[in-house]
């Protein structure tokens, strides 16, 4: 025997199911969330911290720049970074660096890198 199902009766049907998945889908977005925002500090992953590389070179400055605190040298290979010898420009930490310092000196430098920046923390004169 067949059973024919009334077009508005078969449109609640569908209606209420849709309801109730709705419902169900809103229910575990929001135990998911709760539980979430439940868990322990000291369990949730942490961001690694920025791993800063020190590394010493040896070059010859080529410019120098007071007022914006920077230096401009030629060098050779820094193997801490893998880096060939090149001309480069660097911040350095404390202005007050500079002040002794002369174009087309040699110098012995201390370059700090932490991912993004690279900063002098220490030069000198060198005797090569």
């Amino acid at each position: 025997m067949l059973h024919l199902v009334n077009p508005t009766e078969r449109s609640n049907k569908v209606k209420s199911l849709l309801a109730i998945m709705m419902f169900a889908a809103a229910s575990a977005t929001t135990a998911f969330a709760h539980h979430e925002l439940s868990v322990p500090q000291s369990v949730q992953p942490q961001a690694p911290a920025a791993i800063q590389k020190v590394i010493t070179g040896t070059g010859l400055i080529q410019q120098i720049d007071k007022e914006r605190g920077a230096v401009t040298i030629k060098y050779g290979p820094l193997q801490g970074l893998n880096m060939p010898g090149m001309t480069m420009s660097f911040l350095v930490k404390d202005k007050a660096m500079l002040s002794s310092l002369q174009p087309l000196q040699k110098v012995n430098f201390e370059l700090t890198y932490d991912g993004s920046k690279y900063l002098i923390t220490k030069i000198t004169g060198a005797i090569f």
